[in-house]
């Protein structure tokens, strides 16, 4: 009576052999913001940048996982993107666009502004410099994206896109700039990290 047999335990199971995790991860909703501000030298208080992360910021990735990376995080980045580079080009930072960008003539028509490589690399070379990281493994090749920005302003100065669009307007030069900037500032050289 009062036999007990110990159990014989059992053998472990194999591990489960998970893929590889990402060797990057994506900045969160507020690391986006404070490295918006920090490159182009917008504060994060200016009432219009403030006014669109308040209505973005649900929009943006809240972890660092680039697996969880959504169409939605994009289209978020990209206005918030474009909010700053308005806030820097309409001088309304700290950093004012003749600093950020010195020798451009922002009151040039857009025809005469972008019309040689030196005057749209006066745009692309400060871009790349401020917001791309360098000496990174997985950092695009800034030749391949200064090539494309110079693609970007040769496309948007054709003036074929857009009823009623001019090059002969200094507005259009602007134009031309701020999707530059939010080009660069809402790509993965900012994002990832």
């Amino acid at each position: 009576t009062n036999i007990v047999l110990e159990a014989e335990p059992l053998q472990p199971a194999t591990p489960a052999d998970l893929p590889p995790a990402a060797d990057i991860g994506l900045r969160s909703f507020a690391e986006i913001d404070a490295s918006m501000a920090a490159l182009t030298g917008v504060e994060r208080s200016q009432a219009d940048v403030a006014n669109v992360f308040a209505m973005v910021r649900q929009q943006l990735p809240v972890v660092e996982n680039i697996e969880g990376f959504l169409s939605a995080h994009q289209m978020a980045i990209s206005q918030l993107a474009i909010e700053y580079c308005n806030a820097l080009l309409e001088d309304n930072g700290q950093v004012s666009r003749a600093d950020y960008f010195p020798g451009f003539d922002f009151s040039a028509t857009a025809d005469n502004a972008f019309n040689s490589a030196a005057q749209r690399d006066l745009i692309i070379v400060p871009l790349t410099q401020r917001i791309m990281n360098t000496g990174l493994s997985t950092q695009p090749d800034p030749v391949e994206v200064s090539t494309e920005l110079d693609n970007l302003i040769q496309i948007l100065t054709s003036c074929a896109y857009g009823p009623g669009a001019s090059c002969a307007s200094s507005t259009r030069t602007l134009e031309v700039v701020k999707a530059s900037c939010a080009a660069t500032l809402g790509s993965a050289a900012m994002l990832l990290q």
